[in-house]
């Protein structure tokens, strides 16, 4: 028992015994400050090559030359390659991040979907609820004196369509041109127009301007004659011969065949009229003159000016829960599910790898320096401390070996 116990104490007592050792000759002091030496030398090393190499990847920004003697390693390693760079940075950005796929996906999104839906929803609502008047609204969008380009719009419509329907018609007769209901349907009307007509010609013949008028057309009639119609004024005695004239045309006028006779002269002359050219109906008028007349009785019947002074939401407020509730969300299905279509030809045509290459060559290294410190600061922060730290270590490694193996 005692001897094991003996045995055991012995590795205790050995390094003990080394302790004392080194200590009595001062060489332990010694290796200790040799070692943090080391280590420090070491760590000073390692974080400043890390940190030259870091600077290395951007300074400096121009070739240096010593003479005509190239320094090495000028410019640095981003500058150098920045050409590269952004055609490969393009080329990520094209072919693996923004990709149809991916466009395709994010519109896809219900959030998104809610989002834009809600976005619209607002924007329209408070254009529909807006006091700004219609002109108001077309010079905020860069359309300015919208009444006048309006008349305009419509006057030139005015234009092409009577010149497209003159050169459409013109060697048509009107009975080939109208349609066979509305020829029959006026046909129909010529004894209602007859009717019209005589009735009117008594009524005018019964009152004191067709009396008025009677009189005067049998005094210049009798005053020409001279003798003969003072003598015809005798025959007829105290009765004045107007009023005998008149009732006569009234009888005239009241007769069934009267009404007859003025029904087969209008049937003939409307039987004339089918058969004329629309040529000779033009030639009747003057094209400035009918122009001018329908475009002042257009513009007058919508009276632009009045339209476009009243408020927008006098015309969009009624229909507000419909823009609001039915239609913003159809026009968001439909024009997503049409953006999806073109997506990839449009992506095509924007070349998206192109936009990125030409923007990151445009930066100056002093900003794409700053970009990549700006995101990456953190990191290389990291990476000059590792380098400080391994070297450390290895220049603690090193003095313990040296140490520990004594030449």
């Amino acid at each position: 028992m005692a001897k094991k116990q003996k045995a055991e104490g012995m590795p205790f007592r050995l390094g003990i015994g080394i302790v004392f050792t080194y200590m009595e000759g001062g060489k332990m002091l010694n290796d200790f400050w040799l070692i943090c030496f080391m280590g420090v030398i070491g760590a000073v090393i390692g974080g400043v090559t890390n940190a030259v190499a870091i600077q290395m990847l951007f300074r400096p920004h121009k070739v240096r030359y010593i003479g005509k003697w190239r320094i090495p390693f000028t410019p640095g390693l981003i500058p150098k390659r920045r050409t590269e760079l952004a055609k490969q940075v393009g080329k990520i950005v094209d072919e693996q991040l923004l990709t149809p796929e991916t466009i395709e996906q994010k519109l896809n999104e219900s959030e998104f979907h809610s989002e834009m839906e809600s976005f619209l929803q607002a924007k329209v609502k408070k254009w529909i609820q807006s006091d700004i008047t219609v002109t108001e609204f077309f010079e905020k969008v860069h359309i300015p004196e919208a009444g006048l380009k309006v008349e305009v719009k419509i006057n030139e419509w005015i234009d092409q369509k009577y010149n497209s329907i003159k050169d459409f018609y013109i060697d048509q007769t009107v009975k080939e041109s109208l349609p066979v209901e509305w020829l029959d349907k006026m046909e129909s009307k010529i004894p209602e127009v007859s009717s019209y007509i005589l009735q009117k010609g008594v009524e005018y013949f019964s009152g004191e301007a067709g009396r008025y008028r009677v009189k005067k057309m049998t005094n210049n009639f009798l005053r020409e004659r001279g003798k003969f119609g003072g003598m015809i004024q005798m025959v007829l005695g105290n009765t004045p011969i107007e009023d005998k004239i008149r009732s006569e045309m009234i009888k005239f006028l009241t007769s069934p065949g009267t009404k007859d006779l003025l029904n087969v002269i209008l049937k003939n002359e409307w039987d004339k009229i089918n058969e004329w050219k629309w040529a000779d109906v033009f030639d009747q008028f003057s094209d400035e003159e009918v122009m001018n007349k329908a475009k002042k009785f257009v513009i007058g019947q919508l009276d632009i000016q009045m339209i476009l002074n009243k408020p927008v939401s006098a015309y969009a407020l009624p229909f507000e829960e419909k823009i609001i509730g039915v239609l913003i969300p159809e026009i968001m299905d439909k024009g997503i599910m049409k953006m999806m279509v073109y997506i990839p030809e449009f992506m095509k045509k924007l070349k998206i790898a192109d936009i990125v290459r030409k923007q990151i060559e445009t930066f100056s290294i002093a900003r794409l320096e700053r970009i990549v410190l700006d995101i990456t600061y953190r990191e290389l922060k990291m990476i000059t401390l590792l380098g400080a730290l391994l070297g450390g270590l290895i220049g603690i490694a090193q003095a313990l070996i040296v140490t520990a193996f004594p030449t």
